[in-house]
């Protein structure tokens, strides 16, 4: 997430709650193993923000 009104909506969803019917006709409709892995394909994992450098903030 880059943008607070992103973040903003990401922390909302928590109050989305879910009947246990609701999460049965959403695991009906979307197996597991059609979710389950990687986000990015393998060529891009050498690009992730696992792999920055990132320099330390100067503190004034």
């Amino acid at each position: 997430t880059t943008k607070i009104k992103n973040l903003d909506s990401n922390i909302e969803s928590v109050k989305v709650k879910l009947t246990k019917e609701d999460l049965k006709e959403i695991s009906d409709v979307i197996p597991i193993h059609e979710v389950a892995g990687g986000s990015y394909p393998d060529a891009l994992k050498k690009f992730s923000w696992r792999y920055g450098n990132t320099p330390p903030k100067k503190s004034t």
